[in-house]
């Protein structure tokens, strides 16, 4: 696993930033506990006893604890509601929430750092022995951690609003697209295999999502004049012994195994990684509010205008390269690369499908790619893609008004 794959499970972690809080907490108990020993006077702290710092530091201990399952539930609340109203896909974006983890960090960490105070505080001293350091940052502890839980609750209520999650995820796929920027690359170059050639395949060791493709390093193993092909792209569920790379070769040779550690295959898809996958999440959203269960044509419409911010990120970034060649003249060629008119069509045929009878979301269809098509002719990008859209959507409207009327299309 690469390093981008690990820094992609760390963000996704409920438990990488509450650990390192908690491990903090510790060797902020122990520091405390010295400084006291030491009596090291400092300004504006709370004077206080070692029996006096006890009663005080059980009592957030209590608290807190009690507190945290507050936290915990509402954590829980959020999860459950984005997967059952908006999408499964979705709850990926909760999991991710910094605040959410950085708060459960604060309160554990609290209540840890009470646990370990009340365990070592007058280890040395007396009864009477002052614990100033401990009670003082005991209780800033004490009140951070309150003030965050209250902070918490107005994140989480806002967090878990439909327009706040469609426009969190629309600006997240634009970066992600953004951070693509493709150059531009021959496809029309020829890549005759000959027949007579033997293939060599390079197969998936596990099972799971294709996370990443690592392309120089698989075009440098290509042995010198390999002809090869990618039978994958990210974001693709392949199983156990599916073909990743298949290559031929004049003389036969391969190096599958190098070949497939190139391409990193994980339990999940990321946004950063797989750009599509923010759109199929939009998607996702727009087609829980259009179904009859729900039946929010107003949701749809909205997901369909930030969608349009994608799709320009999307042809901005441009097609991405499906040849790449070597100076040892072996070639690498891509099929399966997403084009921005798969983009396209991934992001709004389903909706359009689905809304043949919401005009207000085929009409937002129509005007959002009308404008993206308006711009685009500005700066000689090719808007064929969108234009086909919007016909199809216009078709649509029109076929919907005609038989509202009572006549024919």
């Amino acid at each position: 696993m690469n390093i981008r794959n690990l820094i992609e499970r760390a963000r996704d972690s409920q438990f990488l930033i509450p650990m390192v809080l908690i491990a903090a907490s510790l060797g902020l108990a122990y520091a405390t506990n010295y400084l006291d020993e030491k009596a090291v006077s400092a300004p504006l702290l709370i004077p206080g006893t070692v029996k006096g710092s006890r009663t005080l530091l059980s009592t957030i201990a209590a608290a807190i604890i009690t507190a945290a399952a507050l936290v915990f539930s509402f954590s829980a609340v959020s999860v459950q509601l984005a997967a059952s109203q908006y999408s499964p896909r979705v709850v990926q974006e909760f999991l991710r929430d910094r605040m959410q983890q950085s708060i459960v960090g604060l309160v554990m960490g609290t209540f840890t750092y009470s646990l370990v105070s009340l365990a070592t505080i007058g280890s040395a001293g007396s009864e009477t022995e002052q614990a100033d350091w401990t009670a003082t940052t005991g209780l800033v502890l004490g009140v951070a951690s309150a003030l965050a839980i209250v902070a918490f609750i107005d994140h989480i209520t806002r967090r878990v609003r439909i327009d706040d999650t469609i426009r969190r995820i629309s600006q997240r796929t634009e970066k992600a697209f953004g951070a693509k920027q493709h150059k531009p690359t021959r496809d029309g170059e020829s890549w005759n295999i000959h027949p007579e050639t033997e293939s060599t395949v390079a197969r998936a060791a596990v099972s799971g999502f294709v996370q990443e493709i690592d392309i120089p390093q698989l075009v440098a193993h290509l042995p010198p004049g390999t002809i090869a092909r990618l039978d994958v792209w990210t974001g693709d569920y392949v199983i156990e012994g599916a073909r990743i790379v298949t290559m031929w070769s004049e003389d036969g040779s391969a190096v599958p195994h190098l070949i497939s550690d190139a391409v990193s295959i994980g339990e999940t898809r990321t946004i950063n990684q797989e750009p599509g996958l923010g759109i199929r999440q939009l998607v996702d959203i727009a087609l829980r509010a259009l179904s009859p269960g729900i039946n929010d044509p107003a949701t749809a419409a909205d997901v369909v205008r930030h969608l349009a911010n994608c799709i320009r990120a999307s042809f901005l970034a441009g097609n991405p390269a499906r040849v790449f060649t070597t100076e040892n003249g072996s070639r690498l060629v891509a099929p399966h690369a997403p084009t921005v008119g798969d983009q396209v069509t991934n992001a709004y045929r389903p909706i359009r499908r689905a809304a043949a009878q919401q005009p207000m979301v085929l009409k937002a269809i129509v005007v959002s790619l009308e404008t993206l098509d308006d711009e685009f002719k500005d700066l000689g990008i090719d808007g064929s893609h969108l234009r086909r859209e919007i016909e199809a959507a216009s078709e649509a409207v029109a076929a919907y008004e005609a038989a509202e009327s009572g006549g024919s299309p």
